[in-house]
């Protein structure tokens, strides 16, 4: 990402709004309208003879499209954005040069996006709501980016969701679980590619009591912001009160604690045989070695809502028995998502996991959308979106219009010991894959969601 103080694209956001603001935009959307390439050499970019205002960051300039990646590559959530980097960069050659889902996928051309070659820019948000932002609004105001991915943390998403509505770029994140994304914090122009808690916590309802019986008294250690907040709710709602578990009660980590001894403590004391922990990368690795080491796992079951590769991977043999919920596991019978896989491993050498596959398919489906649409322009490509539906990697998929929400299979899946991992290249074996989970759009969190409060911004 460019450092300029007064970057030629500000000016020209500014320009180009103002041309709108005058009444002036019609004029020079037509003057490209007819076979014009939204700026460059690449393919029709202002749809095929439509005529468009100008917009967010459209019309393109030049031959080139600016795609963004905005994730922590540094912090407690680093090595999980670091792999979402690493499949921001696969998507990117990939687009530009065809291979792995390109090559499969009839939308993709492997020549770049409408003809347009996808120039990557980068930034790092280390978890940090206020310098995600700052990274946004640079790439946005700079680098003319008409797309962005990452994310990790719920609250990093939702301040990026308020951005992405504001500039009217669209953006999809990653691994971010609140119900509030999708719920009272829902945008027009966010996408959410993942579960949230009240996804996890219908899915838990469904196969928990399968898989563990079902009298059971469930106690949560749960981080006390929105996400740990979400998903204690979630597990409570359809594991006790409309299921078969006993809720014994609850202890919040405060933000930044790393140190559970006091939970685990009232967990011992609460009597509880299993406990649902809202805890993610790092923060949960640790977390999971405290309660080894207080013998806490010898009698009790544990479950993480979210579990990455990075949360189970340093607990070596004691991630064995662990369960949780995976947005999606390289191991998934699906042979896009091997096709995915192979190319992943030819390109570094290691396989892959969902931080990875997140980003990669939300470049994907970005792209292809936008194939369909015929247009970058922003409102166009919302709308196609939102009655967009696919089956690649992630398996039979679609968003909701209501809320953004994707519909797609999940996993629950348990850790395994080092051989069982050393043969399947990863910490986590599938136990069971659900259907895709369908919740009304008048119930919540999406009963939340005032999606008509957010314009396209051409009406």
């Amino acid at each position: 990402m460019t450092d300029d103080s007064q970057p030629a694209g500000e000016s020209r956001r500014q320009y180009l709004k103002g041309l709108a603001a005058g009444g002036l935009a019609a004029g020079l959307a037509g003057c490209q309208g007819d076979g014009g390439d939204g700026g460059g050499n690449g393919s029709d970019g202002n749809g095929g003879g439509q005529q468009y205002q100008p917009i967010g960051n459209f019309p393109l300039e030049g031959d080139t499209v600016a795609i963004g990646f905005n994730g922590p590559l540094s912090g407690a959530l680093g090595p999980d954005g670091q792999d979402q980097e690493k499949g921001f960069d696969l998507a990117v050659q990939h687009l530009n040069n065809g291979g792995g889902l390109v090559d499969s996928w009839d939308a993709l051309s492997g020549d770049g996006i409408l003809g347009n070659e996808v120039e990557p820019t980068k930034a790092d948000t280390a978890g940090d709501p206020d310098t995600a932002n700052q990274n946004i609004n640079g790439m946005i105001q700079q680098d003319n980016i008409q797309f962005w991915t990452g994310g990790m943390s719920s609250t990093v998403t939702m301040a990026m969701q308020d951005v992405a509505q504001r500039e009217k770029v669209p953006f999809m994140g990653g691994n971010s679980t609140s119900a509030g994304i999708s719920g009272e914090n829902c945008s027009r122009y966010y996408f959410h590619p993942t579960f949230h808690a009240e996804i996890i916590g219908m899915a838990a309802g469904q196969a928990l009591p399968q898989v563990l019986g079902e009298d059971r008294q469930l106690f949560h250690i749960y981080m006390d912001y929105s996400y740990g907040q979400s998903n204690r709710d979630a597990m409570r709602k359809h594991l006790a009160e409309d299921g078969p578990w006993e809720d014994v009660g609850g202890a919040a980590i405060a933000e930044g604690e790393s140190d559970h001894q006091t939970q685990i403590q009232e967990l011992q004391d609460s009597g509880a045989d299993v406990v649902h922990f809202a805890s993610f990368g790092e923060f949960a690795a640790s977390g999971l070695s405290q309660m080894v080491d207080a013998g806490v796992t010898e009698d009790v079951e544990v479950f993480i809502p979210h579990v990455s590769a990075f949360t189970l991977d340093p607990m070596g043999s004691d991630a064995e028995g662990v369960y949780g919920m995976e947005p999606w596991n390289p191991n998934y019978d699906n042979e896009a998502s091997q096709t995915f896989v192979q190319a992943y491993q030819d390109e570094y050498g290691e396989v892959p996991n969902q931080s990875s596959m997140h980003t990669y398919e939300s470049m994907m489906v970005y792209a292809a959308a936008v194939e369909q649409a015929g247009t970058f322009h922003p409102p166009t490509v919302v709308r196609t979106l939102e009655e967009f539906s696919w089956e690649q990697a992630w398996g039979p998929s679609q968003f909701r219009t209501c809320d953004h929400q994707v519909e797609r299979p999940w996993h629950l899946v348990q850790g395994v010991d080092d051989s069982t991992a050393e043969e399947l290249g990863i910490r986590t074996d599938i136990v069971q894959t659900t259907d895709p989970l369908v919740y009304e759009c008048g119930a919540y969190p999406a009963n939340e969601c005032n999606m008509d409060d957010n314009e396209y911004g051409d009406e």
